[in-house]
């Protein structure tokens, strides 16, 4: 089986099916509280008894046919999706719902379908290589387009039509033009890349991209009300939230959909008063959890599937289990243990095989010291290429099917990497070249575009007013409060 968990564990792995099968109980593992001793002492035993899953998806339930993507749901026919639901045909892409066909992208959501390599948008059709766009059709090189259709290398157009690089074309004058430029190329492609984001560096940004919201700080915010985050969609009344989808009343919360009363946690989707916890989806009242679903009432438990009244993953009556959480907090209160998520020391992975590297970059010596994880056998392979990236044809009409059957090298890092047949059809489809990069230099790419999630106190470098935004004082982009920014686009 493909697992996220590597070879050695102490604890065993199961693959979905069997996860989600009535074939063993995560009863059987379970554990008397014991006062006398450390809460995570006991919760770290447990830990290493418990089957986990494979990867973090619900395949064969409530998705289909994508069972290599991690922390999804609902999806259909994806492949290395991340931290996305209700979604289709999508492949190699973070933060993705409700949409189509998009490849390679981040953050691009609510009914878009035929986009790659895009990044903070929704609502597109048939884009590549477009950023904070939104209800946009046939648009390639966009910064920021809203309403826009048949543009090409745009930035901040409103309603527009037939424009390359901001200028107005008859519809036939468009087409001509176009005729010449071969999206499918992969060097014109890349000299179109440099000269594009060269060329939008003379236009002011505005300082956050918030879509219908009210009184919301962050960036990349999508029908928010009252909400200080990060990529986050349909959000009320929720503070420090990175990629998120309908969070209400919640609070520092990461990767979930869904989640009502929810504080520090990793996907709690779809769950009400999850506090402390990791992985647990539709679920009330849990503390201090991993992997727990369709539960509640739980505290310190892990891979429980519809139980109710547990800790350690033992089953207690509804006293009882009041009676013994009531100790366990005041224990954790007393030590100053309460109040923060499972300790980075229970993480079952290495600091490097998290995304915690690509937020906060560390050496192995300085993750080490904190005495965290680090491994030194990554998951990859080198050297078993079978065709040089130089072979590879430069226009994607050129490429052969038989491509899916090589091993292919990173222009980049050498890692080798493949692509499969839904890939090069959707290339083909666009048309856009086949990728020289293997699929993680492709994600870690696409992050640089985007804005750290941390905000900078400065001033509108226009009209001085002082603006709260992503973009660091050091950062060479011309940064412009709304009113400023609005002025510039209409």
């Amino acid at each position: 089986m493909v697992t996220v968990h590597k070879p050695g564990t102490p604890y065993p792995v199961y693959c979905v099916r069997c996860f989600w099968s009535e074939k063993w109980s995560p009863i059987d593992f379970g554990a008397d509280y014991d006062p006398q001793k450390p809460f995570f002492e006991q919760f770290k035993a447990l830990q290493d008894r418990v089957p986990q899953l494979a990867i973090q998806n619900d395949e064969g339930i409530g998705s289909e046919n994508s069972e290599y993507c991690y922390d999804i749901s609902r999806a259909k026919n994806c492949y290395r999706l991340v931290g996305s639901w209700y979604d289709e045909e999508c492949h190699y892409s973070l933060n993705v719902n409700r949409s189509k066909f998009i490849v390679d992208s981040n953050t691009v959501s609510i009914q878009s379908e035929l986009v790659y390599e895009s990044l903070d948008s929704q609502r597109v059709y048939h884009c590549a290589y477009v950023q904070s766009c939104q209800n946009c059709r046939d648009c390639y090189f966009g910064y920021d387009l809203k309403g826009c259709s048949d543009c090409f290398a745009c930035f901040g157009l409103r309603q527009k039509k037939f424009h390359i690089f901001n200028e107005p074309h008859t519809e036939e004058g468009y087409r001509k033009k176009m005729s010449e430029f071969n999206t499918g190329s992969f060097s014109q492609i890349e000299d179109m890349r440099q000269r594009f984001d060269e060329w939008i560096m003379q236009f002011p940004r505005l300082y956050a991209n918030l879509q219908n919201c009210e009184d919301s700080t962050g960036n990349n915010l999508f029908n928010c009300k009252q909400v200080l985050g990060y990529s986050v969609f349909d959000s009320e009344y929720s503070k420090f939230i990175d990629r998120s989808d309908k969070p209400k009343n919640c609070y520092d919360l990461i990767n979930t959909g869904g989640p009502e009363w929810c504080y520090d946690c990793v996907t709690p989707d779809d769950s009400y008063m999850v506090l402390f916890s990791v992985w647990c989806w539709k679920s009330k009242y849990i503390l201090l959890s991993d992997n727990c679903h369709s539960s509640k009432n739980l505290c310190g438990c892990i891979s429980l599937r519809r139980n109710e009244y547990c800790i350690l993953n033992k089953q207690y009556s509804k006293d009882e289990y009041e009676e013994k959480v009531s100790q366990i907090l005041e224990s954790l209160i007393e030590k100053n243990e309460w109040g923060a998520l499972l300790s980075m020391t229970l993480s079952p992975f290495a600091y490097n095989e998290s995304a915690a590297s690509e937020y906060y970059p560390l050496t192995k010596e300085e993750v080490l010291v904190r005495g965290w994880k680090w491994t030194d056998e990554l998951p990859y392979t080198t050297g078993r290429e079978t065709m040089p990236h130089e072979n590879i044809a430069d226009d994607i009409a050129h490429v052969h099917d038989s491509i899916t059957a090589e091993v292919l090298a990173c222009i980049d890092c050498k890692r080798n990497y493949k692509i499969t047949p839904q890939e090069l059809s959707f290339y083909k489809k666009m048309p856009c070249p086949l990728p020289r990069r293997c699929p993680n230099c492709r994600h870690l790419k696409r992050s640089q575009k985007k804005t750290p999630t941390r905000l900078w106190e400065r001033t509108c470098m226009k009209c001085a007013k002082n603006i709260e935004t992503t973009y660091a004082p050091e950062r060479p982009e011309i940064v412009y409060c709304e009113e400023c920014y609005l002025k510039e686009v209409y």
